[in-house]
């Protein structure tokens, strides 16, 4: 029974390829899987969707050749995969990458030296609360202090190759879109900063895949968070069509296009797949009744605060 609205699903690093055909399998059991042409023709031509589900992928991890590739295949489903040339061509990481295997206790303290926090409250806020409220620069610096004092070198890369990307690309069944070039949080960082990082990952993509890109996903996503009006309009100067959140909800006219909202998902059972298409917009208030404060409260506590650069 196909009873679920509009919706789009992402995913990140897929480590688990059976997991992952289960997934596929339970959500083509329940929705029609479409194209982000299709998308595209909803928002702009009045192609009707109807329980529609477009499936994407941020970030270009290499788990994505190997583990969901395949399953793409051999289930006919097509996806899209959001990535940076520049992370591509020349085998690096993105900066939450590089930490990956990181001393997380350790790379804190790290971080705080660099903003000269002092403040007592601020003790128990999680890591990524402090590194997402951060712009590039300040972050590759702590990354830098952390690699001297620890005498440790740079993480080898997790992502795909350009050769990987252009197979991707040709197979007919992944769209490739822009991520931006370094994965900034784009509202974090000046305005040049991030009209370049849009731009030139989009023209960076135009070049090495011979085609035009039309689509776009925010790092992070959250709307007012991390994006807003200014990087959207960056975007239609740039020609991009469609550009998607990771804002907890299924879509519909109603939805700018360039604010598409994503529903994420990166573990469970078909029960729990199941309750979190259904009630994935009360998901957010249901994680704060149970477990208290979330990351964004935290992020919101510390631009309250002013206590990063």
């Amino acid at each position: 029974m196909k009873l679920f609205p509009n919706t789009v699903i992402n995913f990140h690093v897929v480590h688990d390829p059976i997991w992952m055909e289960f997934v596929l399998k339970t959500l083509k059991s329940l929705f029609n899987m479409v194209s982000a042409q299709h998308i595209e023709s909803y928002y702009y031509s009045g192609e009707k969707l109807k329980n529609a589900c477009h499936i994407t992928f941020d970030d270009g991890h290499q788990s994505f050749y190997y583990n969901v590739f395949p399953l793409l295949k051999e289930l006919r489903i097509p996806a899209t995969l959001f990535v940076s040339p520049k992370a591509i061509l020349n085998r690096e990481n993105f900066w939450f990458q590089e930490i990956g295997g990181y001393n997380r206790q350790i790379f804190k303290k790290f971080i705080k030296k660099q903003i000269n926090i002092n403040n007592s409250r601020l003790q128990k806020i999680p890591l990524n609360s402090f590194l997402k409220n951060m712009d590039l620069e300040n972050i590759w610096k702590v990354i830098e202090q952390y690699q001297k004092q620890m005498n440790t070198g740079p993480t080898p890369c997790v992502n795909i190759t350009s050769e990987q990307l252009i197979e991707l690309h040709q197979s007919g069944l992944v769209t490739i879109g822009a991520h931006t070039m370094n994965h900034p949080i784009l509202k974090n960082e000046k305005d040049k900063m991030a009209s370049l990082e849009i731009q030139k990952s989009i023209e960076g993509l135009k070049i090495l895949l011979n085609a035009d890109i039309k689509y776009f996903a925010y790092p992070n996503g959250v709307p007012g968070l991390d994006f807003d009006e200014r990087e959207m309009e960056v975007l239609r100067e740039n020609g991009i069509a469609l550009a998607f959140s990771t804002e907890n909800k299924s879509f519909n006219k109603r939805n700018n296009p360039l604010n598409i909202p994503r529903r994420g998902i990166s573990k469970g059972n078909r029960i729990f797949l199941i309750f979190k298409l259904l009630w994935g917009q009360h998901w957010d208030k249901l994680k704060r009744t149970i477990g208290g404060k979330q990351e964004n409260d935290y992020r919101l506590m510390l631009k309250r605060m002013e206590v990063l650069p």
